[in-house]
């Protein structure tokens, strides 16, 4: 196992590389990079050891993220395969986290399923209603979809995430140019059309990012009153991590004083860790160009 600390007696943030040794290509980690991390935050490339030892040897109380039942089954099986007790361990979802968040002081909304979506957006294109017409753009709602769907994780429609984007598709070559372009502002467009037209949120993505800024305007009550016996947090099982998540982690960092971990799978870990930097340095997490 390779753990390199980087900080002070203040301020530490760890990366954990466990069951999963570096390539020689890579056997060091970038300390400006980690330097600009969170406080608080540590990020394991690897399998799940380090989890099951932190809720089996300490009596801290740990929310895990898991985005897909499956790996919050294999956490759940785990512990019973070593016959250690669950007390300090509760399993869930960012979706349903947001939900928990989103209802300690409301009416939490309701979300539009995708067959809503498909609906809506089949609607707007027939009806004229958005001008997302272009070569580029597939004519048919599944597709629509799929490109709002791809833009949504990648930025989360944040302003300067956009931003970014925009300046990427403007240095393509043409036509790669102008049809990356017309992609974004397609996506961008049906997002803000949708949440015109409905009273729901868009997306479980948007009802995290609800959360997200309700974390930051309540400097973190809001998740004291719905996670009052939580004093860690751990995202697990994740591949790739859109940008929804790690806003989220961003607002809980920046206003609730826990320990966070991230634990990546071994197969894109390493990639990842080495750019989790870039998506915590925006302002304002779960800030949409739509408004509030």
């Amino acid at each position: 196992m390779l753990c390199v600390t980087i900080g002070d007696d203040d301020s530490v943030t760890d990366i954990v590389r466990l069951g999963h040794a570096a390539p020689a290509t890579n056997t060091s980690v970038n300390q400006s990079v980690q330097q600009q991390l969170p406080n608080h935050l540590t990020l394991h490339i690897g399998d799940g050891d380090a989890l099951i030892e932190r809720v089996t040897q300490t009596a801290r109380q740990e929310l895990v993220l898991a985005p897909v039942e499956l790996h919050r089954r294999n956490i759940q099986r785990r512990l019973r395969e070593a016959q250690k007790s669950k007390d300090g361990l509760q399993c869930t979802d960012p979706t349903a986290v947001a939900s928990q968040l989103l209802a300690v002081d409301t009416q939490p909304p309701t979300t539009l399923d995708r067959i809503d979506r498909l609906s809506m957006i089949e609607s707007i294109c027939a009806d004229d209603e958005a001008s997302i017409t272009s070569p580029t753009v597939p004519a048919d709602p599944q597709g629509i979809e799929q490109i709002r769907t791809v833009i949504e994780t990648v930025t989360g429609f944040h302003p300067d995430r956009l931003a970014v984007l925009e300046t990427v598709a403007d240095g393509l070559t043409p036509p790669l140019d102008a049809d990356t372009t017309d992609l974004i502002e397609a996506a961008t467009t049906v997002e803000g059309t949708l949440r015109q037209r409905a009273p729901e949120a868009v997306s479980e993505v948007e009802s995290i990012r609800r959360a997200t800024r309700r974390i930051l305007a309540t400097d973190g009550d809001c998740w004291q009153q719905a996670y009052p016996d939580i004093d860690r947090l751990s995202l697990v099982g994740v591949s790739s991590v859109p940008t929804s998540y790690i806003d989220l982690l961003h607002a809980i960092l920046a206003t609730v004083s826990m320990p966070v971990h991230i634990h990546f799978r071994a197969g894109t870990g390493t990639y990842l860790v080495d750019r989790v930097s870039t998506l915590f340095d925006i302002a304002n997490p779960g800030t949409v160009v739509f408004g509030s």
